[in-house]
């Protein structure tokens, strides 16, 4: 299992890439999609700021919940090209 720093290392990753996709390929995106990807990242950043505020006290929960909305707003950006992994 990733410990908490792993977990904070990866969200960060598949953030970065969610935005340099976006940016790459930003005339394609205006959808449903596009609404739920930020969505996700919005909740994400929310139990982030907690987590830091001292807010939550369950971290390894919460970061697993970040890390699975992280990839799933990552695999709705890069759905067309599902092998490239991070």
């Amino acid at each position: 299992m990733a410990n908490d720093r792993e977990i904070l290392l990866r969200i960060n990753q598949l953030s970065l890439a969610i935005v340099e996709e976006m940016v790459k390929d930003g005339d394609k995106y205006s959808s449903v999609e596009d609404i739920k990807v930020i969505e996700n990242l919005s909740r994400t950043i929310v139990d982030l700021t907690n987590i830091h505020l001292g807010k939550d006290a369950d971290l390894s929960t919460t970061l697993k919940a970040c890390l699975i909305r992280s990839r799933l707003s990552y695999n709705t950006v890069v759905k067309d090209n599902l092998v490239k992994h991070i």
